[in-house]
């Protein structure tokens, strides 16, 4: 009964509102939901059916008042449940379990930090784009490159330490822009509104750190301009959340002030799918010996960040003894990458190229 208890109390405020009681046309419609997803199938295929469920919430509402408090949800495990064979309880259990757990996407806050974010990084591009255009410099689908910007990560400018995260606000060409920002805005926005603004911030700021870092040291020369490490780490986080809450994350309800609906299920296939597609691309272009700026060491550096902190930052619904072993150990991973790489970067100069002064060619700043 406590497990109940407990399944009550989570779904309480998923309809809109935490107050005693949940209401039937939402819990017919998470019901509803719930029969499309396959992880949920699978759990009730051989013991209940989905209007078997709907009959016995039908029939908690005593009061006939629309809605089901505590008393009745509790009576209703205690009643009917025994006119259901043991199997059948046990599967009943798991199907509320999964909409009680399920994760939430809050419309309120707002998810302010990607979208401020996206604004800077929008607005950035354009004051480039301006001074290029003065001086003659034609705006392209791949560039220019921003390479006398403060901004930028320079291999010979080290010692000017904001370098290693202000890079993500620079892009090189229209393309550059626009798939960072579209891919930024389909995972960070749902993450985002699901988790707290500073839980994906700093699973984004780690990942674009990182990627600088193993940049610097495993390709010395290199420039480094996007987002990518940042939004490849948010998508891997992405995946580690649904990893470690893989029943929970068999649904999404939404949750909104007022009306009281849920959503269509959100799964990982995006986020799966952009990472798939970047490895073909590394190894093809690798094949073929074509010539390709992208940046594979940030994008590894920023999916192994993403995954690591992902899994100690984002929020696990049911903590089970052995994830907190897992956090453990991805926070020990995390801090001695990062530990590593910020030492190299400080005591191994020989590794690196020599510091230069200002670029003549730069006489003013991008």
């Amino acid at each position: 009964m406590d497990d109940w208890k407990e399944i009550f109390a989570r779904l309480d405020p998923k309809d809109g509102a935490e107050d005693g009681r949940i209401c039937k046309v939402t819990f017919l419609e998470w019901i509803d939901t719930l029969n499309f997803q396959d992880t949920v199938m699978l759990e009730v295929s051989q013991g209940i059916s989905r209007e078997k469920i709907r009959w016995l919430i039908e029939a908690a509402d005593t009061d006939e008042n629309k809605y089901i408090d505590r008393e009745e949800f509790l009576a209703l495990v205690d009643k009917h449940s025994r006119e259901l064979e043991k199997i059948q309880r046990n599967n009943l259990l798991k199907y509320m379990r999964v909409a009680a757990y399920a994760d939430e996407y809050r419309w309120w806050p707002p998810p302010f930090f990607i979208i401020l974010l996206t604004l800077v990084q929008i607005t950035i591009y354009i004051y480039h784009c301006v001074y290029f255009t003065e001086l003659g410099v034609p705006i392209t689908w791949t560039g220019p490159s921003p390479f006398c910007s403060v901004l930028i990560y320079n291999p010979q400018k080290r010692q000017q330490f904001w370098r290693f995260f202000t890079y993500s606000f620079v892009h090189s060409g229209v393309e550059h822009i626009l798939v960072n920002i579209v891919l930024q805005l389909l995972v960070g926005l749902a993450l985002e509104m699901s988790n707290s603004w500073w839980r994906v911030g700093l699973v984004y700021v780690l990942g674009v750190i990182a990627g600088s870092l193993a940049t610097s040291v495993i390709n010395p020369g290199t420039f480094l301009a996007g987002a990518s490490g940042g939004v490849y780490a948010i998508a891997c986080a992405h995946l580690a959340a649904i990893l470690l809450n893989w029943k929970e994350d068999s649904l999404i309800l939404r949750q909104r002030m007022r009306n009281k609906k849920v959503s269509s299920p959100t799964f990982g296939k995006v986020v799966s799918g952009i990472i798939c597609v970047d490895a073909v691309t590394a190894i093809s272009s690798s094949l073929s010996g074509e010539v390709n700026t992208t940046s594979y060491t940030a994008h590894v550096a920023g999916v192994a960040m993403g995954m690591l902190v992902g899994v100690v930052m984002l929020k696990n619904r049911r903590v089970q003894f052995w994830e907190q072993w897992l956090r453990a150990a991805c926070c020990v991973l995390a801090g001695t990458f990062l530990l590593v790489m910020i030492v190299v970067n400080i005591f191994m100069e020989g590794i690196f190229l020599p510091m230069s002064e200002e670029d003549p060619a730069c006489s003013q700043y991008a």
